[in-house]
């Protein structure tokens, strides 16, 4: 696999795993009411979507630890940044989340650093 592909796996996967909590979140605070704080994450915790996000982030952490054997750390950490910029646009898409002006502003100087990092190397 390609070096930058690493990087891309763990990025990729990192979203899946916040996307699927927060839907799976908001699914079952509806019954959170109903159920108290210890009902709440015991259907958290064995909701299989959750499952899935959770085994999500732990393939992502093998995908970056994949990621800086071949890149190295100084390389590979700045690009992490991204995943602060694509997990607000993936809050967007799929939750109709809105991202305001100085929000917006922020997440665009992120996405300017990580290019210049990867632009350093």
């Amino acid at each position: 696999m390609d070096r930058l592909n690493w990087i891309a796996a763990t990025l990729a996967l990192s979203l899946y795993g916040q996307l699927i909590m927060k839907w799976r979140s908001t699914f079952h605070a509806q019954s959170a009411g109903e159920l108290g704080r210890y009902g709440y994450i015991y259907a958290m915790l064995t909701d299989p979507w959750v499952l899935s996000g959770l085994g999500g982030a732990f393939l992502a952490s093998i995908a970056y630890m994949l990621a800086i054997d071949k890149l190295g750390l100084a390389y590979a950490y700045p690009l992490m940044a991204l995943s602060f910029v694509l997990v607000p646009l993936g809050a967007v898409v799929c939750f109709g989340e809105r991202i305001q002006l100085m929000q917006a502003f922020g997440l665009t100087l992120i996405a300017l650093g990580v290019t210049l990092s990867a632009l350093s190397r």
